[in-house]
């Protein structure tokens, strides 16, 4: 009997911590930044910066959480333009075309996948100065987010709720050899 009541126990307290520790972890997974009013059909998010440009001018393309695909970004101002390798953070810079019209707003359209989404561009009055020149259109620029992502556990996202079910296990497992230790030690005496 005393072996079922060190299981209940045990199994009690590997409750309470997983209890305990479930609801923090699936807020943190919840909490998402706010979207653009552009973005909110696209599961993943995305931005031109600076929105408005000059013929010639150069623009920053970004998209995040697109972790499984190459994201791209396309425009009849610009040639599509590969953001770089999959992951939380894909951007690259490109040039518009100088002979882009004044005034007009173009659609930057950004695909992950299967999904896509769009963004305004505006192209703003010409300057006297002269424009950048060169036969590149695009360079691709990866930032590094984090650490280097080596083995299975960079590919995995959203791994907070099995870091705390890992805990919860290991200190149900913890608890419950503590427990049969005691009891046995006070055996022997």
């Amino acid at each position: 009997m005393s072996t079922l009541r060190t299981a209940l126990v045990a199994t009690a307290f590997g409750a309470t911590v997983l209890g305990a520790g479930a609801p923090a972890a699936l807020a943190a997974e919840a909490a998402r930044p706010a979207r653009a009013p552009g973005q909110a059909d696209a599961p993943f998010g995305f931005s031109v910066s600076p929105a408005a440009v000059r013929p010639g001018g150069a623009v920053d393309l970004t998209v995040t959480n697109c972790t499984r695909y190459e994201a791209t970004a396309e425009s009849a101002v610009f040639d599509r333009v590969v953001l770089g390798m999959p992951g939380e953070l894909q951007s690259a810079r490109t040039t518009v075309d100088a002979d882009a019209r004044v005034g007009a707003t173009y659609d930057v359209t950004f695909t992950c996948g299967p999904e896509s989404g769009t963004a305004p561009l505006t192209i703003l009055a010409a300057t006297t100065s002269p424009s950048p020149t060169g036969t590149a259109t695009a360079s691709s620029t990866v930032l590094p987010t984090r650490g280097a992502r080596a083995g299975v556990g960079g590919t995995q996202s959203g791994g907070d709720t099995l870091l705390w079910a890992g805990a919860g296990v290991t200190l149900t497992a913890l608890a419950a050899g503590f427990v049969l230790f005691r009891r046995r030690a006070g055996r022997h005496r």
